[in-house]
Formats: structure tokens, C-alpha cells, sequence
């Protein structure tokens, strides 16, 4: 699972969009030079000071989550010790991984930074590690392996005489996230080679690599390890579990799967990230629970990254207690995003379509509201009826995690304060409870360095009652993964809902 997380975030990046033109769109009038940085140019310093200058005063003025979580004094201490670590020229790469830190503390998980459109990486390729890792509370362990001087368990105590945890520290501040929310770190680091990353672009440490573990015997052991090369066998001997043995598939759902639990009337939906032609599935996925008498829905929104957020409304339809709300409001920085004096630098594409769904609206102390303009789809705002026919009022289990994010987060939020028979488990959720920085999602393309930041231009207001400031959703019944878990497939999650239910 050697993945990078750069093509993950290309998902991620557009989840809380409610109009998918906006999450979808290339640069349209305003075409990228795919020469401009070249693989083995370096960057003037120059040029990623003054785009730093440019990208500071955007945030400043327009990111709606600016000063939220971070205090702007803090911030801009932030900012000046970035741009003070930037004293030679530096590759597109090298310049991201500088500029991370400042938009780390932003605490916004849509805004992520990425390299020039074209941009095509020289030399050779960054070494892989032999083994990947479960991370949790700055701690990690070993999971998949390909050398037989490792064991599913050990947890790294240090790397290269480095704690492990300085190791994660910096592998956070490689991507951004909502609030003060860890888990969804935690995914990046353990499940898309973020632990790796932070070996490479901040360490840039290259093979052997001495490693301090501590067994689970307690015992310490140091190894010294090579890189891993292609085709090397992974050491895993451990049995994987058949998670679906005691189930029954439905069918007409699609790439949304559902099934039957035998000779039980529970039932197991398992979500994804929001596609319009999830509302049809729905609709026959709640057919059946009807039809089955089911009393007990295991409802999966775990890995759900958002989407289109009018389609988790339409699923909300079928399980909120009464009419119900999303989302209490949206709010902008600016009067009006798409008109700043940064409108060169934006993709005039996302633009349109922001004024295609989008309207000004009043002010409101720092912020101004943002109206909704209605479509076929329906309204935003205001309360949004329910689907009677086939409306589920059973008990309703939902499993949520680390990557539960943007507008499956706020699902999540409203599902909590507008119904009485839920129960979460799992891991706090990435999105947070309160709100989600998101709707449009800017490409905002600095000048002279062509790296390009993905850029909120609205903040959502989540229907949730009550809420811990900066944190996701959290579970009812934590449930945390062991090393065991990964390597054997085991669903901790779902054995803890049908413990419930049993």
C-alpha cells in the first residue's frame, strides 16, 4: 500500500462542493504554462517570497477558516518563520513542504497545496520503505512488512535515532486538516504512505535505515534495514478474516453495497462519497429494508469523503426523526467571493460556477452571508422534508472514522441532532461537528512558482446542537484498530455494532 497521498487528496479536495461543476471543472480562460517549472528547475527565492507575500494576503482577507482555530497573531509568526526558512533556491516540491506548515495551522482540510499543472518530477524515484504502519497518538507500529527482521506489532520506538513521534509531528504538518482533529492524520500517515513522505520530504533520509522497536513482549530490538525492491514478498503469514461470511448481499444497489445479516432483521449499508446517482440507489436500498422488516441498520460512513452535499441530503431524508436542516448557513470572508483583488489568480471556470449556485447576501459582523440560488435538486436552507414511503424509524448503528470528511461530516452532525435512535462508533470524525470550510473550491494558482493551493471560499454552518470547538464527531463507542487488524482484515467496528445489537 505504497500510495502516495497527493492522488488521495485529488478526491478530497472537492468534497463539500454543492455544485459538482465547481469540484470538477479545469482551468478554463486562465491556461497553465505546463513548462513552468520544469522537473530540475529550482525556484528563485525570489519567486516563492513574493508568491508567499501573495498567498498570505489571500488568506488574510478571504479564507474562511482564517483565525478560527489559529490565532491570526500565531499565524503570522508562522508565516515569517516560513518564509525565513526559504533562503536558497528550492524545488517545486521542496517549496510545498516549506509552505506546509503555515497552511497546516490554517486548520482547514480542503486547502491543500499541489504542484504546477505539468509539472514532472526528474531523477530518480524516492526509496519505499520495507514495512507500513498503524499511527495512533503519535505512536506507530508495524503492520505489512517484507522483511523478516520485523513482526506485525513491533511499535517503532525511533528511526535514525529520531523519536517516532517527531517523525509524525512532521508527517502532520505535510497535509492539512480540519480543526484539531488528528484521526484523519492518522489515515494519511497509515494508509497512503504519509509515514513515508515524512522520511522523504522532511528527512529526506535515504537507505540503511537503523530502526529502534520495542516487541510486543515489551523487549527492545535495533535493526538495520535496506529499501524495499520491487517485488519483494510481503511477510504476512496471518489469516485474513471473511467479513462478509454471515451475510447477504441485496441486489439493485449498485456500488453502494447493502446486505442482510442471515437469520437476522438487521442490515449493513455501506456509503461512499456522494454521487448523484446515489439518490436511486437509496431509494431501492430503503425499499428493501422496509420490505425486509429490518429493525437494526448498520449505517457505514466510514472513508466517506463528502461530496455533493445536496445527495446527503436526500439520504438524510430517510432517517431523520422530522423535517430536518443540513446546514444553518454560509458565510464568506468578503461580500462577494468571486469579486476580489485577487481575481486574476483564481480559475475563472470554479468562478462561473460559483455564480451559477451563489449569491451575495447580507452582513453579519466579520462575515457575510451567502445565499443558495435553488434548482431542480431543491433547497438548501431551511427545513427539508422527509422520505415517507420508505422512511427508516429502527435502530440505527453508524460507524464513522478518520476519513469521514467535508459534507459527510456534516451528515453526520445533523444525523446526531435530528434523531433519537443513533448510536456512533468508531474514531472522530475528520470533518468537524460545528462547521466545514468548503462549498466552492478554488484553484488558486500563485504567479511565479505555478504551484497551485486548493482554496475554500465559504464556510458551512453545520446543524449540530452542540459541539466540541475544533473536534469532529465523536463516537459514542470508540473503537480503536490494532496492527493485527490491518494485517488480518478484522472489522473491530462492525463486531462492536453487532455486539450492541446482539
Amino acid at each position: 500500500m505504497k500510495t502516495n497521498f497527493k492522488p488521495v487528496f485529488t478526491i478530497l479536495l472537492f468534497l463539500c462542493a454543492i455544485l459538482m461543476a465547481s469540484g470538477c471543472y479545469r482551468a478554463g480562460a486562465k491556461k497553465q504554462d505546463a513548462g513552468a517549472d520544469t522537473a530540475g528547475r529550482r525556484l528563485s527565492v525570489k519567486a516563492m517570497h513574493d508568491d508567499l507575500g501573495i498567498l498570505w494576503s489571500v488568506i488574510e482577507e478571504m479564507h474562511p477558516a482564517y483565525g478560527v482555530f489559529t490565532s491570526r497573531d500565531s499565524m503570522r509568526l508562522i508565516y515569517n518563520q516560513v518564509v525565513a526558512s526559504i533562503n536558497q533556491p528550492l524545488s517545486a516540491p521542496d517549496f510545498i513542504a516549506h509552505v506546509y506548515p503555515f497552511i497546516s495551522n490554517v486548520r482547514c482540510g480542503h486547502t491543500q497545496v499541489r504542484l504546477p499543472v505539468g509539472y514532472k518530477p526528474s531523477g530518480p524515484n524516492p526509496p519505499h520503505l520495507l514495512f507500513e504502519v498503524l499511527v495512533k497518538n503519535h505512536h506507530a507500529w508495524i503492520t505489512t512488512h517484507h522483511t523478516h527482521k520485523l513482526a506485525t506489532g513491533d511499535e517503532i520506538i525511533s528511526m535514525n535515532n529520531t523519536p517516532v513521534a517527531a517523525i509524525v509531528d512532521h508527517g502532520y504538518d505535510l497535509y492539512a486538516g480540519d480543526g484539531y482533529n488528528e484521526t484523519f492524520k492518522e489515515v494519511f500517515l497509515s494508509e497512503y504512505g504519509g509515514f513515508e513522505d515524512a522520511c522523504n520530504k522532511y528527512y529526506h533520509w535515504q537507505p540503511p535505515y537503523r530502526l529502534t522497536l520495542r516487541n510486543k513482549q515489551g523487549q527492545l530490538k535495533t535493526v538495520t534495514l535496506d529499501a524495499l525492491t520491487p517485488g519483494a514478498a510481503e511477510n504476512a503469514s496471518e489469516t485474513k478474516a471473511n467479513n462478509l461470511a454471515a451475510w447477504t448481499a441485496a441486489k439493485g444497489t449498485g456500488h453502494l453495497a447493502l446486505r442482510f445479516l442471515k437469520n437476522s432483521s438487521t442490515a449493513w449499508f455501506v456509503t461512499q462519497p456522494y454521487q448523484y446517482v446515489d439518490t436511486n440507489i437509496y431509494k431501492e436500498a430503503f425499499k428493501q429494508i422496509r420490505e425486509r422488516k429490518i429493525k437494526n441498520l448498520i449505517l457505514d460512513m466510514r472513508h466517506n469523503t463528502g461530496g455533493d452535499i445536496r445527495v446527503a441530503i436526500r439520504l438524510l431524508s430517510f432517517l431523520a426523526d422530522n423535517s430536518f436542516y443540513i446546514v444553518k448557513d454560509v458565510k464568506a470572508r468578503i461580500p462577494n467571493p468571486a469579486v476580489s483583488r485577487f481575481e486574476r489568480y483564481f480559475d475563472t471556470a470554479r468562478t462561473s460556477s460559483f455564480n451559477e449556485g451563489f449569491e451575495p447576501g447580507p452582513e453579519d459582523g466579520t462575515y457575510y452571508h451567502i445565499k443558495f440560488k435553488p434548482t431542480a435538486w431543491g433547497q438548501l436552507y431551511g427545513k427539508l422534508p422527509l422520505f415517507k414511503s420508505d422512511h427508516y424509524t429502527g435502530k440505527l448503528y453508524v460507524l464513522i472514522d478518520g476519513a469521514t470528511f467535508s459534507s459527510a461530516a456534516l451528515f453526520t452532525a445533523a444525523l446526531r441532532a435530528q434523531r433519537k435512535n443513533v448510536v456512533f462508533i468508531g474514531r472522530e470524525t475528520a470533518g468537524n461537528e460545528q462547521a466545514c470550510s468548503g462549498g466552492t473550491i478554488q484553484h488558486l494558482t500563485l504567479p511565479n512558482t505555478r504551484v497551485i493551493v486548493d482554496f475554500p471560499w465559504m464556510r458551512f454552518v453545520s446543524a449540530a446542537r452542540s459541539y466540541s470547538f475544533g473536534r469532529g464527531i465523536m463516537p459514542d463507542y470508540p473503537v480503536e484498530y490494532s496492527p493485527q487488524d490491518i494485517v488480518n482484515n478484522t472489522d473491530p467496528d462492525l463486531k462492536k455494532a453487532l455486539s450492541l445489537i446482539r
